[in-house]
């Protein structure tokens, strides 16, 4: 569903309520929800459509000439929805997602949701980090999962929930001459080419990755080949460079290379969304959390 449908029915519900609680409730939503819904329409529409102090809510000129063009076009969309068994607040959930989590944590997250009471449909596609955050902030994903290294700001607009923290391992090729170590320091792969994303796709998390590399001396030399933690591990496996990738990626041995613990480099898991997300979005990513 077009979010800017929702954004007019919060703002039929205020309209008739003048009251942001009592519009949440009879949406069945957050109050803060509703408040940004209202927020995201009064930017949409480049006007204030209500004045608001701490004791009234009053419509503006600019919001009851609004009311009065779409209070029964609304009304007629919702009831047409509801006679076809979707509510309009039931909308689908849209998880955009990068490759890691994808192999088994979204899967078994999707798979609870479908059975939870506040769950609904799900709409679950992959995409890079920065592919994430444009869909996040203009409306056509409602929930972006991925990295992120500690220290790395939260992007403007947005809201960061994590989700887990995992170390990271580097992978060399097979015939690395530290490929039988236990653990290693960022220092000891200076002279190394790191495989990384393709472009700018994954920029917060390169960016991340550099200042950390700084941190312990030196400046990574980086080779944008390859988007997605498989297609790097296969050129690894060539001997094209090394790469890092989270600890789970150990369990899938079909590429040949050897994994090899960094000391000093982890990784956090993330859930981006807008501000304030609802109830039905914090299901999703508590469910996330308790995912393998």
């Amino acid at each position: 569903m077009d979010p800017r449908l929702s954004w007019l029915v919060s703002f039929v519900a205020v309209a008739e309520e003048l009251h942001f609680g009592r519009a949440a409730e009879r949406l069945h939503l957050s109050t803060s929800t509703v408040s940004r819904q209202i927020r995201l329409l009064e930017d949409s529409v480049r006007v204030t459509l209500f004045d608001r102090t701490s004791r009234s809510v009053l419509l503006t000129s600019e919001g009851r000439r609004l009311y009065g063009e779409i209070a029964v076009p609304v009304a007629t969309v919702e009831a047409a929805l509801k006679r076809s068994g979707c509510d309009v607040d039931g909308r689908i959930v849209r998880v955009a997602y990068v490759s890691a989590p994808g192999e088994r944590m979204i899967p078994q997250a999707a798979a609870r949701f479908a059975d939870d009471p506040l769950g609904s449909e799900l709409s679950l596609q992959p995409a890079s980090s920065s592919e994430q955050r444009a869909g996040l902030l203009d409306g056509r994903v409602d929930i972006g999962v991925q990295w992120t290294l500690p220290g790395a700001p939260v992007p403007a607009g947005l809201e960061m929930t994590p989700i887990r923290d995992e170390p990271l391992v580097a992978a060399l090729p097979p015939d690395h001459p530290y490929g039988s170590s236990t653990e290693l320091r960022l220092v000891d792969l200076a002279g190394e080419d790191w495989l990384m994303a393709v472009g700018s796709s994954d920029l917060a998390l390169r960016q991340g990755f550099v200042a950390a590399c700084q941190r312990s001396g030196f400046l990574p030399r980086i080779r944008s080949e390859a988007t997605g933690y498989k297609a790097q591990l296969s050129l690894v496996a060539m001997g094209r460079g090394v790469c890092f990738a989270p600890a789970a990626a150990r369990e899938d041995d079909g590429f040949g290379v050897r994994y090899v613990r960094m000391h000093d480099l982890h990784v956090s898991l993330v859930a981006m969304t807008r501000p304030a997300p609802d109830r039905v979005l914090l299901r999703f990513i508590e469910l996330l959390r308790t995912a393998e």
